[in-house]
């Protein structure tokens, strides 16, 4: 009875609304977001109960095989919004929702394995197990806002062209542009910028006003990031496991279709320029039992609690293993290098922005802001199963009571070798290659939630990435040894 009551409010609000498009949104194995669209007309009561049949799984990279493609996508009604007019130029209103996706097991229909949604959501059952009933998330979005971007020989051809190829970028920000000196900003020098410098705050304003008044999203802050050419950040405000994620998704969507209807371009790659910093996607965390912060402790000195210790215990013993799935790119190893203020290094501080994990300390006494920072993601990662990676991560610190050693207080970034190995501080893989491996020798703590089929698949599929890198020429490496 609630659930048709949920059903038949939704479909009034549709009306209510007067929308003339439902978007159903879900995203792919890697995090790629995808959308089917259906006229407000054709919707009824049985959608919403028994899902739409409207998906052929074997078109979805990673899903199904041809001879068993057919799933059911079933709205999730907590996720309706109406979307801003950029989506359809004012033309149409259009409402969102995002989806789960069902296959049959022969005799029922069941949540797929491979829905990330689904992973995320089995992640999150497993607190129960401590005494706990959620956890928090704040995810810091970093990404480029580019005048242009050409790929040579074309888009098509770009990747694999047996005459050559190559990128440029065009930016009015960017130091290496003829034009107009008082908006250039030169190699990592764009860390908050006013105008008329930082020529994006305009943009950035009209996403969050958007992401707020449409989707509901709460912004933290945004401003202007330390590389040149139009890297941005947006801060989100805490939220539990899937809005958290919705929100990502959703916000990383309107920033791509706010670039381009502005004519810019807008991405999450992590390292498009060389020799400046990357775009990361730093995600801080807490857990929660009802209103009691678990990482709190008023009388720790870092006001982190043993619980705390040990959650950042799991993610630095899963640290490498965890690469493979927050900097799943190639492209991603480009950022994890020193010098760029990438955290590079497997071990904790508080304050300290050059370990994997740090404990803020901008408030003290305060147990609704205590939590710790993963510095590692970069935002090319499905924000779903990075969740669940770091949350089994570091419940599986909690369980097995793993004491991360005491806090790193010195820049690590200046340290000698020697002076790491005194502290036993190792270092992140320095290729998606070495993570994979990583994951495939360390994945027990991830199968009772991802399955380990999804993980072999996820790393078989991940490989051929890295064997399709291995053996293209880059145009570096055609300039060093193109007359050896």
């Amino acid at each position: 009875m609630v659930w048709k009551m949920m059903v038949q409010d939704t479909l009034d609000r549709i009306k209510n609304n007067k929308i003339d498009f439902v978007d159903f949104w879900f995203v792919d194995v890697f995090g790629e977001l995808h959308s089917v669209s259906i006229p407000s007309y054709s919707l009824n009561e049985e959608h919403f109960v028994n899902g739409l049949e409207k998906l052929d799984a074997s078109s979805i990279r990673g899903f199904k095989s041809v001879n068993k493609s057919d799933m059911l996508l079933v709205p999730d009604l907590s996720t309706y919004v109406v979307l801003p007019p950029v989506y359809d130029d004012g033309q149409r209103k259009n409402a969102r929702m995002f989806a789960n996706l069902y296959e049959s097991d022969g005799k029922n229909e069941i949540r797929y394995n491979r829905d990330s949604r689904f992973i995320a959501s089995k992640a999150v059952e497993k607190l129960g197990k401590f005494r706990l009933t959620k956890a928090m998330w704040g995810p810091e979005l970093e990404f480029f806002i580019f005048d242009k971007v050409n790929l040579f020989p074309s888009a098509m051809g770009a990747m694999h062209s047996y005459g050559g190829s190559g990128y440029s970028i065009k930016s009015s920000e960017a130091p290496w542009e003829g034009g107009n000196a008082s908006t250039r900003i030169g190699l990592k020098g764009g860390y908050y910028p006013a105008q008329p410098r930082d020529t994006l705050e305009g943009i950035r304003k009209d996403i969050c006003d958007d992401v707020y008044r449409y989707f509901g999203i709460k912004v933290e802050a945004q401003h202007h990031e330390v590389a040149t050419s139009g890297q941005c950040e947006i801060n989100l405000l805490y939220n539990d496991t899937l809005a958290a994620a919705d929100g990502v998704v959703s916000v990383k969507n309107l920033v791509k279709v706010k670039a381009r209807k502005m004519g810019k371009v807008a991405t999450f790659m992590p390292k498009p320029i060389y020799g400046d910093n990357a775009s990361a996607m730093h995600i801080h965390q807490s857990l929660w039992n009802g209103n009691k912060n678990a990482m709190y402790d008023p009388d720790d000195v870092s006001e982190l609690s043993q619980i705390g210790r040990y959650y950042i215990g799991g993610l630095l013993d899963h640290a490498s293993a965890l690469c493979a799935i927050s900097n799943p790119t190639t492209n991603s190893y480009k950022r994890l290098v020193p010098d760029f203020e990438a955290p590079v290094n497997i071990c904790w501080g508080v304050g300290n922005r050059s370990s994997a994990v740090r404990v803020p300390m901008y408030l003290h006494g305060n147990e609704y802001s205590k939590r710790i920072e993963y510095r590692v993601p970069d935002p090319t990662a499905n924000i779903y199963l990075l969740e669940a990676a770091l949350l089994l991560a570091g419940l599986d610190g909690i369980h097995n009571k793993k004491d991360p050693g005491d806090p790193v207080e010195e820049n690590i970034y200046q340290m000698t070798p020697e002076q790491k190995r005194k502290y036993n501080i190792s270092s992140l893989p320095y290729t998606l290659h070495d993570a994979l491996g990583s994951l495939q020798s360390d994945k027990k703590f991830l199968e009772d939630v991802f399955t380990s089929d999804f993980v072999d698949s996820y790393v078989e599929m991940k490989n051929s990435e890295c064997k399709s890198f291995a053996q293209t020429p880059t145009a570096w490496e055609v300039s060093m040894y193109i007359d050896v």
